[in-house]
């Protein structure tokens, strides 16, 4: 059996998230119904990704592999399963990769996006992969605020309530404020992340942005290991999975 890695490409919008569910529509589910058509169905298909995406969330790298049975090149292989997918979508690379290779278990890094539409009325044309607030944001105190995150911390104030991990410590690597315009985007490089964590983060720095809460507060709600002391969780569109690193 071959082992192929998939690098995929996905507006999440409409979806139930990455991860197969009985009664919604996911990315995988939708990644494995397109190789059965593929292969004919006469083996069993399971596509291993590198962590769930929530509902809602996109992904411009995500990587999942799969064991194929047949000796079509990549190339084809490829352009079969485009065809075969919804057009939200794709697989932008495909790899034949060692027998010992796992998507999630052999990941190291992972690299999310959010993006803040802060102009006065929404861009139409970003609306689904943003989150809009008319309220200006102070991006230097979302620098300062997004700084305290960097290193090896237990982020227990920033995972959902039902998420489930057998630990909260991860370690971000690096985090950047960047302004496109109107629009403001979070990049965070981390180990992992926890359930709903990126977003979470992206809540709490609004409220440091918006005045509410000063950066130096960021400190605080990490030690705190309380959900409560953080801010709302932002909302999915806006968020990205950017890049897997192995």
């Amino acid at each position: 059996m071959r082992n192929l890695k998939m690098t995929i490409a996905y507006d999440g919008t409409g979806y139930c998230g990455w991860q197969v569910q009985p009664n919604g529509v996911t990315i995988q589910g939708e990644l494995e119904n397109a190789i059965r058509r593929f292969t004919g169905g006469g083996q069993p298909v399971s596509v291993v990704g590198s962590g769930r995406t929530d509902a809602g969330v996109h992904a411009w790298g995500q990587v999942a592999n799969w064991l194929y049975g047949g000796d079509l090149p990549l190339a084809r292989i490829q352009a079969a399963l485009n065809s075969l997918l919804p057009e939200k979508i794709m697989i932008r690379r495909l790899e034949e990769v060692g027998s010992g290779f796992h998507a999630r278990k052999a990941a190291r890094a992972k690299t999310y996006l959010y993006v803040i539409d802060n102009a006065s009325f929404a861009n139409p044309f970003i609306r689904c992969f943003s989150w809009h607030l008319r309220r200006p944001l102070d991006l230097e105190a979302l620098r300062r605020g997004a700084g305290y995150l960097v290193g090896e911390h237990d982020f227990l104030s920033f995972k959902a309530a039902d998420g489930e991990t057998l630990t909260s410590v991860r370690t971000v690597f690096q985090v950047r404020w960047l302004k496109r315009g109107a629009s403001l985007c979070f990049f965070i490089r981390g180990s992992g992340f926890l359930k709903n964590m990126v977003r979470i983060i992206v809540g709490t720095l609004v409220e440091i942005g918006s005045g509410k809460q000063p950066p130096e507060a960021m400190a605080g709600i990490i030690a705190a290991r309380d959900r409560g002391a953080a801010g709302m969780t932002a909302p999915a569109r806006g968020l990205i999975l950017r890049s897997v690193e192995y």
